[in-house]
């Protein structure tokens, strides 16, 4: 009930500043789940067992507060802004995400997954899971389409007069669906909108494939527990891209590590590409020359 709530304190604060103006405080405001995200951070911080989760979630809810809410609310900095489609920060942003993978974002330094990851925490075994509700995740793939227009004016035609009215229309939708899936959270699991509706865990997810970050699966230790399916928010089959593929690789993996940590047989890893193909010729050189090669 006192998740709930917070989800609640969110929601409000962006429906009182943008719609309702009962209110006129930066606690009730856009500032309304920054401020629920440290709040039920420092708690979540507190409580969790699993070190390399409490690792995130630390960096995670420091990452929030510092670049979402102190730099804009006291000292009026937007730049680290990467959600905003033509800046320069989100072209930087596209750069890291090919280095280190969508988690970049949708683990470290988000504040829709922060949200979901501290105040959403209790209701993350509500996850809808199947072959239908995957499916249904490349609904979020239209998400992204919606957008490429504005990336289309920003860098082809950026005097075309509808742009800005675009760019605007396309941000009071999704941030009105951002806030009001807060509301069913306790229906469908924490990550409903990252799942299905979100363009940038998208257009991440996208050049993650390409990029170096990946869950490596060693096929012979997995066993039919189905622990990492359960530890997932995503919904992602991961037993059956284990067997077929040897790894997670996908778009919809944001690389939080939950299933890492749940494996009982230590059969996933997280990996960084660039990593593996230096130990791959590291083992080259020492096969190769018949002795250890010193770089």
């Amino acid at each position: 009930m006192v998740s709930y709530a917070g989800l609640l304190y969110a929601a409000f604060g962006f429906y009182n500043q943008n719609y309702l103006h009962w209110i006129q405080s930066p606690w009730f405001s856009n500032y309304s789940d920054r401020i629920a995200i440290l709040a039920f951070g420092i708690i979540r911080i507190a409580t969790e067992r699993d070190a390399y989760t409490r690792k995130r979630l630390a960096f995670l809810v420091g990452a929030v507060t510092l670049l979402w809410l102190v730099l804009p609310l006291w000292f009026g900095i937007t730049f680290f802004n990467h959600h905003l489609f033509g800046t320069p920060w989100f072209f930087i942003y596209l750069l890291i995400v090919f280095l280190f993978g969508r988690r970049a974002d949708c683990s470290w330094n988000c504040p829709c997954a922060g949200l979901r990851d501290t105040v959403g925490e209790p209701f993350r075994d509500r996850t809808i899971k199947g072959p239908l509700a995957f499916g249904l995740q490349n609904l979020k793939w239209l998400a992204l389409a919606s957008a490429l227009p504005i990336l289309w004016v920003l860098l082809f035609n950026p005097n075309a007069s509808w742009g800005s009215d675009y760019a605007r229309a396309f941000w009071t939708v999704h941030l009105n669906l951002f806030f009001a899936s807060l509301l069913i959270i306790p229906l469908t699991g924490s990550r409903n909108y990252c799942r299905y509706l979100c363009p940038w865990g998208a257009l991440y997810g996208l050049i993650g494939r390409v990029g170096f970050f990946r869950i490596a699966a060693d096929r012979d230790l997995c066993i039919p527990c189905n622990l990492c399916e359960s530890a997932c928010d995503m919904g992602v089959p991961l037993r059956q891209l284990i067997k077929e593929r040897g790894e997670i690789k996908l778009a919809d993996c944001v690389g939080c590590g939950r299933c890492v940590q749940a494996c009982p047989r230590g059969a996933l890893r997280l990996e960084d590409g660039r990593v593996r193909e230096w130990r791959l010729r590291r083992s080259w050189a020492i096969t190769g020359a018949g002795k250890t090669t010193r770089k």
